[in-house]
């Protein structure tokens, strides 16, 4: 299997643009964490490598695309690692951190032009091969503030010799190698300006990890394999109601948009690991159950601009639905079962030049996720929005 990625990259970035004909373009941006430097410096980076216009149809733009990531993510064990079973009891020592790469390789084939704004991604079809390798280690804050050496250590979670059923990727070392394929469809006619965004796009992708493409949570313990597959719908509509410019200024003096986005996601597999859960609560992972959707509708008032272009406060005001069900996930003796989750909120965000961001949040979770408690909850935070 790595040899055959490595051939497929030698083809994309050594052959394939000679047959090019516009230019080589590429997409950067990075994540932060709470538990590190309060959310200002990055831990992760993702980029995005494409060759446009290989020429293969005509009036139709071909692109390879090579996808990488690498950093660090931060996780809450909701399952208990032996059994599957969800985890009730509220507890903040249940976080761990992940260090992480990945790499996909493969091509989008644009069908149909953007009315929006011109460009040929109206329909696009796309075809990816990944891998990802994962190592698992105590969470930065217990490595901070602890005295012991976090979850890992606690033997009624993590009882030695034992296989892991409830998180297949935290087996032996806990680290993972992980390949899969997907195979999408987007439709997009969304002008995304950050003042006045209008219309709507949606996707749906087929991703497969199974047992066979040598996805085991650990390279030398293979006691328990990997192995799932994943449909994912994800739709957004967003709508501008209004928007005025300073009379004596090129800037914006406010505009106010609604956005709507939905995620569906239907997941299935003998040992589904942790990141291929992509629909989430509040950018949580809920209890994994096969059918998760999620519903959030935001009001958003941006302005006024100070200063310079892309400096500028906005406010939102949000609601978020969640719904999940049936048998659980990395349990083979659940029966089935349906959890809701409900929030409310406000945010407040500073932009500055649209290179940094502050923000604060409020929110009320009304149906919290099983193991936590519903109540008011808060978060605050400040980055540089590194994107090229």
């Amino acid at each position: 299997m790595r040899r055959t990625l490595q051939a497929i990259v030698f083809l994309l970035m050594v052959m394939l643009p000679l047959g090019a004909e516009t230019f080589y373009s590429s997409i950067i941006n990075a994540s932060y964490l709470s538990d590190f430097a309060m959310s200002v410096f990055p831990v992760s980076f993702w980029g995005e490598f494409g060759i446009d216009d290989l020429g293969l149809f005509e009036d139709l733009n071909t692109k390879a695309l090579v996808r990488v990531e690498a950093g660090m993510d931060q996780r809450t064990i909701r399952q208990w690692p032996v059994s599957g079973d969800i985890i009730y009891s509220p507890d903040d020592q249940r976080r761990y951190s992940v260090v992480f790469s990945e790499g996909l390789v493969g091509f989008e084939q644009g069908l149909v032009d953007n009315p929006a704004d011109g460009k040929p991604d109206f329909l696009t079809l796309n075809f990816l091969i990944g891998v990802r390798w994962e190592q698992a280690f105590a969470s930065l804050h217990d490595i901070q503030n602890a005295d012991w050496g976090g979850v890992f250590d606690d033997t009624a979670y993590f009882p030695l010799n034992t296989e892991i059923i409830g998180i297949p990727e935290l087996n032996g070392n806990k680290y993972s190698l992980s390949n899969s394929v997907t195979i999408g469809i987007e439709f997009n006619n969304k002008d995304n300006d950050y003042l006045i965004p209008e219309g709507y796009d949606f996707s749906f992708d087929f991703v497969i990890g199974p047992w066979w493409l040598l996805n085991s949570p650990t390279v030398f313990n293979t006691t328990t394999t990997i192995d799932y597959w994943k449909l994912l719908y994800k739709a957004s509509y967003t709508h501008t109601f209004f928007q005025r410019d300073q009379e004596d200024a090129d800037m914006n003096l406010y505009s106010l948009y609604m956005n709507f986005d939905l995620s569906c996601q239907l997941l299935f597999g003998d040992a589904v690991p942790q990141h291929e859960m992509s629909v989430r609560f509040r950018d949580e992972a809920v209890p994994p159950r096969p059918f998760i959707t999620d519903v959030r509708a935001s009001l958003s008032l941006v302005g006024p601009e100070f200063i310079s272009v892309g400096t500028y406060p906005m406010i939102t005001v949000l609601m978020e639905n969640t719904l999940s069900a049936g048998r659980l996930l990395n349990n083979n003796d659940s029966s089935q079962s349906v959890g809701f989750y409900g929030t409310i909120g406000v945010r407040l965000d500073l932009y500055i030049m649209r290179l940094f961001r502050a923000f604060v949040g409020i929110y009320y979770d009304y149906l919290a996720p099983e193991g936590y408690q519903s109540g008011m909850d808060y978060e605050i935070g400040a980055y540089f929005t590194a994107a090229f």
